[in-house]
């Protein structure tokens, strides 16, 4: 019979955790008056926008953690991309035989098949987690070159910190900073780094106003890499000429290049041909490999939950701990694993999620205790023939009281969840994004993602306190 990942206790079961990587917002532990004109400060300054994702509601104040909590939630989430990498390298040694691995169907022109599945397709992740009962809980892993908000939180963070009249919070390490370092040791005794425009059908650059906004944009991450020790060039992919001889930009040969896509989102095939020759044939470097975009797939989640019998037994620990149960549905399953895994979904409907593996943007999540069990059935049965869906225990995370102020200048107050992402670079902890639901949603139905209209937020941090 086939390994099936399904679990073969009750569910409660995966609630324990022995990390001691507990996380709580300490925010109500301030001093009253502190907070109370970190508030006023906050509602009467200018409207923040955090890059292009502008809601109707923002955040008046930062979630705010022990410094040490902090760092070792960082540890913990390095952990978790460690086990999904060697849960992928039990299925494939190279970046192709990942891609038909994963039956991913997407056109990544600039995936190297043969590319190693070594650590370097972990240079940059932004891993999702809910915290229950202070234990956090990674929902998903976010590996890839297109991971965006860095200046805007950067900002965000500087401006709390500087509002907090005693000077006591502190500003967790810089994303900036710490991603440049990473740019810059991907070429070693230095070298030139390309931070380019493109034209894009989605994502970060389709969302700004043209290519001046997005300049704007990456003038911060420009800044960084020349800070870092690297020359530096800005120019539209347009411009870039080379091929598998290597890459011109103007006169400058460049060493390494600054992607913050992935190829299936370019608008302009010439630009991704040239880039593809130059990657292909060795001529230049990405920042981050498009293969690592391969990892960031929610089947990745089930893979580590199958495997459990075959980690070291800390790393089994840490699974159960603080991954939660995920099993997959789709093309290419063996029949008898698919019967099992839809058994399992119709038995657990009320306690299960559904999502693509390769979604974005909360699209395609259902929740089982919204929908009755004949359509729960037939969505999973329908949907799966298509494409790979991943089934996820449903979390009821944590919920803190937050403060809001709308565009209008209405305000709020309302016990929110929220989802905790930290930026690692090689595997070290440096900032952090935060996602509250809007504070007029219901966030038992609506996914609390910036797209779906989250609330965009940050940390600060309260040094030598532990929770």
């Amino acid at each position: 019979m086939p390994r099936t990942g399904l679990p073969s206790e009750p569910m409660d079961a995966y609630a324990r955790s022995g990390s001691g990587a507990a996380l709580h917002d300490l925010w109500p532990r301030l001093p009253g008056g502190a907070r109370s004109e970190l508030l006023r400060r906050g509602a009467e300054a200018d409207w923040w926008i955090a890059d292009a994702l502008p809601g109707r509601w923002e955040a008046l104040r930062p979630l705010v953690f022990s410094e040490a909590a902090y760092y070792r939630f960082g540890a913990l989430a390095a952990d978790v991309l460690r086990c999904a990498l060697l849960a992928c390298r039990r299925r494939a040694s190279t970046a192709g035989e990942l891609y038909r691995a994963l039956h991913d169907h997407r056109d990544l022109r600039l995936l190297d098949p043969s590319q190693p599945l070594s650590a370097a397709l972990l240079r940059l992740a932004r891993p999702d987690a809910l915290v229950v009962g202070g234990t956090p809980w990674f929902v998903e892993l976010n590996v890839g070159p297109n991971i965006y908000g860095v200046p805007g939180l950067e900002r965000r963070s500087a401006a709390f910190a500087r509002r907090w009249r005693d000077g006591v919070l502190v500003e967790p390490p810089s994303t900036l900073r710490a991603r440049a370092a990473c740019l810059a040791g991907v070429v070693p005794g230095g070298g030139r780094a390309l931070v380019p425009t493109w034209r894009a059908v989605s994502g970060i650059a389709a969302k700004l106003d043209g290519t001046r906004a997005l300049r704007r944009y990456l003038r911060p991450a420009a800044k960084a890499a020349l800070a870092a020790g690297l020359d530096v060039s800005v120019a539209d992919l347009s411009e870039v000429r080379g091929g598998a001889d290597g890459l011109w930009a103007g006169d400058d040969r460049v060493d390494v290049v600054f992607n913050q896509f992935v190829s299936p989102v370019l608008a302009d095939g010439g630009a991704a041909a040239v880039l593809r020759a130059a990657v292909l044939a060795g001529g230049v470097r990405l920042f981050v490999p498009e293969a690592a975009c391969l990892l960031s797939a929610k089947q990745v989640l089930a893979w580590m939950h199958e495997d459990l019998d075959l980690y070291a037994p800390a790393d089994r620990e840490l699974i159960l701990a603080h991954v939660p149960w995920t099993a997959w549905l789709g093309p290419g399953q063996p029949p008898e694993l698919r019967r099992a895994v839809l058994a399992h979904a119709v038995r657990e409907r009320a306690g299960l999620v559904v999502k693509p593996s390769c979604g974005r943007g909360g699209a395609g999540f259902a929740a089982g205790h919204r929908l009755a069990a004949r359509d729960w059935l037939d969505l999973l049965s329908r949907r799966s023939r298509e494409q790979t869906l991943v089934l996820q225990r449903r979390l009821v995370p944590d919920r803190t009281r937050m403060h809001f102020r709308a565009r209008d200048g209405a305000r709020t107050a309302a016990r929110v969840p929220f989802v905790l992402s930290p930026f690692l670079l090689d595997g070290r902890v440096a900032g952090a994004c935060v996602r509250h639901p809007d504070p007029e949603a219901d966030p038992a139905v609506t996914p609390v993602n910036a797209a779906a209209g989250g609330v965009v937020n940050t940390v600060l941090l309260l040094p030598d306190t532990e929770p």
